[in-house]
């Protein structure tokens, strides 16, 4: 961990470069905006059919995720009101790759393979 913080702005910056990146480029109306002091750990995009399209991703070599299940549905929070939009809105969000080993190809890559799939 500690030889990592040594390297740890220098990925964020490259982190955040893969980020403005996707904002610029990916043509979705719903997607993480670019914000100052943000780690960039990974950067999420809103689609319609998010297993439709992980799917496609997948078969072109782009590992993308979920992550953040809603609060409301963990155990030690849940509730027994609904959080309609939460709900919506959680079961169409991916997260895409902003790793510090990505190549700029890489991420015109993911940006073209998105464009098509969205």
């Amino acid at each position: 961990g500690l030889v990592q913080l040594k390297k740890i702005d220098k990925m964020n910056a490259i982190r955040q470069k893969n980020a403005e990146k996707y904002y610029n480029g990916i043509n979705l109306k719903h997607k993480m905006p670019i914000k100052s002091g943000c780690s960039y750990h990974f950067y999420w995009i809103i689609v319609e059919n998010r297993n439709e399209f992980r799917r496609k991703m997948g078969e072109k070599g782009i590992e993308t995720g979920t992550h953040y299940k809603p609060i409301h549905h963990m155990t030690m929070y849940k509730q027994k009101s609904t959080l309609s939009i939460t709900d919506e809105i959680s079961s169409k969000i991916v997260t895409l790759p902003t790793h510090p080993n990505l190549k700029q190809n890489d991420v015109n890559f993911i940006i073209k393979c998105i464009n098509s799939f969205s």
